[in-house]
């Protein structure tokens, strides 16, 4: 959006409240800081706040905050790290295996030539 600003010059405002209302109104229209997922605006603008704002008319910042700290995990200040969740890859399946005390699946297989039963065990 061209009519938006910045979030840096919404970070750089130094008194609290005023840059409180100034990131709710940024966040009206928006989930995230900048773009579309978390991204380091959004970290940025977190580790400026210590809690939610208790102002209920803030209630974009305060949704926000709920959302950013479930991801990021705890609240970071200006002095900690704030860890970003990567993304692991892939999620594969374990290899499957019986209850242990169980004895594995027989199949049974019949052959349409001789009708004699095989009788196989897998693994």
């Amino acid at each position: 959006r061209a009519d938006a600003p910045d979030y840096r010059s919404i970070l750089s405002i130094s008194d609290e409240a005023a840059r409180a209302q100034a990131l709710n109104e940024h966040l009206s229209t928006r989930s995230y800081v900048r773009g579309y997922s978390l991204s380091q605006a959004d970290v940025d603008a977190f580790r400026q706040l210590s809690a939610p704002p208790a102002d209920p008319q803030l209630f974009h910042v305060a949704r926000w905050f709920r959302h950013i700290e479930a991801l990021l995990g705890s609240p970071c200040g200006k002095g900690q790290h704030c860890r970003l969740q990567a993304s692991k890859g892939r999620r594969v399946q374990p290899q499957w295996s019986p209850p242990a005390g169980t004895q594995p699946c027989r199949l049974h297989l019949y052959n349409s030539l001789t009708r004699n039963k095989c009788l196989l065990h897998f693994l």
